[in-house]
Order: C-alpha cells, then sequence, then structure tokens
C-alpha cells in the first residue's frame, strides 16, 4: 500500500467509513423498563418480615437482600407498606425506614 501524504495527513488517516445518519423518528431504545412488585417478592419479603431477623428495612437493605436496584426496592417497600406488611417509622425524602407492622413494642 502506498502511503500519500498530503498537509501533512496520511490518506489513511483521512479514508474513515461513515456513520449512518439517523432519520428525524427514529430515537434510541429504552433501556429501563418499568418494574411493578410480583406477589413472589412481596411474599418473599413477608416471610423475611415474620422471621424478625431485621429490626427496620431500608432501600439498600432491601435491595441487597433481593438483588435488585434501590428504586425498585423503594417501590417493593411502598407496596409492602399498602398491603400492611410493613410500617413507615421515618418518612424523609432519601432514606425512608420501615418497621415490621405486627412488630410488638
Amino acid at each position: 500500500m502506498i502511503n500519500v501524504e498530503v498537509d501533512g495527513v496520511s490518506a489513511q488517516k483521512k479514508a474513515k467509513p461513515e456513520k449512518p445518519a439517523k432519520e428525524a423518528g427514529e430515537s434510541k431504545v429504552q433501556l429501563a423498563t418499568i418494574f411493578e412488585p410480583t406477589e413472589d417478592i412481596l411474599k418473599r419479603l413477608e416471610r423475611e418480615v415474620k422471621k424478625g431477623e431485621v429490626k427496620y428495612y431500608t432501600p439498600y437493605i432491601l435491595a441487597n437482600q433481593l438483588n435488585v436496584k434501590i428504586s425498585v426496592a423503594r417501590k417493593i417497600l411502598k407496596e409492602a407498606e399498602k398491603r400492611g406488611i410493613l410500617k413507615l417509622y421515618s418518612g424523609g425524602r432519601r432514606t425512608p425506614i420501615y418497621i415490621p407492622a405486627t412488630k410488638n413494642l
């Protein structure tokens, strides 16, 4: 192959394949999915609550236990509160703390 220099830049570097232009109506594929807490996850949480090993639940603790994202854990905790499994103890915007609803104080 012959290298020809034009204005100090070789011809090999100039020949780049062009990327296809995106059409106006085309958009990126959404990677995030909408998650609804399933019955299986809520039953699993209820069993953990009945064991009584954990005194309180935060989104971080639940995310580690169930191996899910923190945003998903927040949704699960809210749903568990609606169903009466957990009770909101401290309702901070950033880190809500939930305690078992049936716990004897």
